[in-house]
């Protein structure tokens, strides 16, 4: 079970008791600094979930170890709420489409913190984000027309497509991205093709009318369900007309080397993400289910700074424009390791989000680490709107308007911004058994089925499945023994593949069994 901590410290100042940390619930978000091992996700990250989660509040929470996912599962069956815990970034996660719900203006800095190459590659940077821009606007809109044909054809528009010889993604995704301009030949033929794509559109929309009409009398009728249709046909012909220029400097009649390399700064880094799958469908809508109050945990130890903080920057701005709406579900976002998610290109609209109600709750082990990462103006624009501002025991010297001295702090000790630094105080951690979460957490994978779906041959086992991102690439989980606790290293594998195995294996002894007979019987007639 989970064990409140108590600590007991003599530096404590007289009259000062020891308790968790609370921080209001006035969504005007706080931070804690300290060094690894003083408390801070016991004593601040822990207390102030627990108490979110019982608020009914949606979560947002990074996990960068890989396995503080299992303390938000087990604070989230305490509040009742196991089954609003969603998990990002995992196989067996929800997928998203990290794209999705990026305009131009955040498409821009997207590319900007992945393409990022020094001041001395410029001109390469900006290239790539010029054809990644192009290509992505016109996914867009492919996309767009795809999704109304196939709600009013009720087929899969990507058949038709193929038939008309235009053998490219429909979906805008990184991973369409790369796909038509994995060669300098590939994209030529994509950009060539686009010429004949309205016209291709208008004689399915053609073809399907027709199809419609036989079947139906009402015209009236068929006449509103294609209005939105053509609408997204004329949307792609506007589209395709706005990047033409753009896109025919990187066709086939442009200097094959010249593009090779800014295909290859655009390509490289971005390979890893577009060939995972579960940031490339368009499965889950992350700031929605915060909307209804979901618990949102994204993995995010195999991926890059830069994409996290790409991530988080979109769900940030979608969160912003929830002060238009009534009536709307608080949501916290918990964020350890602060200085990985947030840069100097971030743009932070926490001024806007208490009337949002999203409050953030960051961690970090010491502000220098912060203002590197964000440079002074913005570090001190960020520091200027977090209310509450605790110091755990650091080595590092903060800039404090205090007696104190952090470095003499003892574990789980702080002071804080809310009575100007002046007293040491102790705080109550949240200290979770292992034996916990892990029960916890085969409660949460049977329920989704994770063993059937990615360890079948071992669904009846006691086992909890581990991510790891590098033994996923060869097809193996770690599947630790609720009872035991040991660990295995097993290929991963599902009913569709292992009956697949049984049924070659059977074939094959039948074959083998059918041989022997025949030879048999040819021994015994000579």
């Amino acid at each position: 079970m989970a064990t409140m901590g108590f600590i007991k410290s003599t530096e404590l100042d007289a009259q000062e008791e020891t308790a968790s940390i609370m921080v209001p619930e006035t969504f005007t978000h706080s931070i804690a600094f300290g060094q690894t091992g003083c408390g801070k996700t016991s004593s601040f990250i822990y207390p102030n979930l627990k108490n979110r989660l019982e608020l009914g509040h949606g979560i947002l929470f990074y996990d960068y170890k890989g396995k503080e996912h299992l303390s938000v599962k087990v604070l989230a069956e305490m509040a009742g709420r196991l089954e609003d815990v969603v998990e990002i970034g995992k196989p067996w996660g929800k997928k998203i489409n990290l794209v999705q719900n990026m305009d131009e203006d955040e498409l821009d800095k997207f590319f900007d913190v992945i393409l990022k190459h020094g001041e001395d590659s410029k001109y390469w940077q900006n290239s790539a984000k010029s054809l990644g821009q192009s290509l992505l606007k016109v996914f867009k809109a492919i996309e767009g027309f795809a999704n109304a044909y196939e709600a009013v054809d009720n087929s899969v528009i990507g058949e038709y497509l193929v038939a008309f010889g235009f053998e490219y993604p429909t979906k805008r995704t990184l991973k369409s991205l790369v796909e038509s301009c994995v060669t300098f030949e590939r994209l030529g033929k994509f950009i060539e093709k686009l010429d004949k794509l309205v016209s291709k559109a208008e004689s399915m929309i053609q073809r399907s009318a027709e199809k419609t009409l036989k079947n139906e009398v009402d015209v009236k009728k068929i006449k509103l369900r294609y209005k939105e249709l053509i609408g997204a046909k004329e949307k792609l012909k506007a589209t395709l007309a706005d990047t033409k220029k753009s896109l025919e400097s990187f066709g086939k009649d442009s200097n094959e080397n010249l593009t090779q390399n800014i295909m290859g700064s655009l390509i490289a880094p971005l390979l890893s993400l577009a060939q995972n799958e579960a940031f490339n469908t368009n499965d889950f809508d992350i700031v929605s289910a915060l909307n209804e109050g979901k618990i949102v945990v994204v993995n995010v130890e195999s991926l890059s700074n830069a994409v996290v903080e790409s991530l988080n920057n979109t769900i940030l701005y979608e969160l912003s424009k929830r002060t238009k709406s009534m009536n709307i579900n608080p949501i916290s976002i918990f964020i350890d390791e602060v200085q990985r998610v947030l840069s100097k290109n971030a743009d932070l609209p926490i001024d806007v989000f208490r009337e949002a109600k999203v409050d953030l709750f960051l961690a970090t082990q010491n502000s220098a680490l912060l203002k590197e990462k964000l440079k002074e103006e913005k570090f001190d624009s960020l520091m200027g709107n977090l209310t509450q501002k605790y110091y755990f025991k650091s080595s590092s010297d903060e800039e404090l308007e205090s007696a104190r001295e952090l470095k003499l702090l003892e574990g789980f000790e702080y002071v804080c911004s809310d009575n100007d630094y002046s007293s040491v105080r102790g705080s109550t951690p949240i200290f979770l058994d292992d034996d916990q979460k892990l029960t916890v957490e085969y409660k949460y994978q049977k329920k989704l089925n994770v063993l059937v779906d990615y360890l079948y041959e071992h669904k009846s086992k006691p086992y909890v499945l581990e991510y790891d991102s590098r033994l996923y690439k060869d097809n193996k989980v770690i599947a630790i023994d609720v009872k035991t606790k040991k660990e295995r290293i097993l290929e991963s594998l599902n009913l569709e593949n292992a009956l697949y195995l049984e049924k070659e294996v059977n074939k094959l002894f039948a074959r083998v069994e059918e041989t022997l007979n025949e030879d048999e019987e040819e021994y015994l007639a000579s």
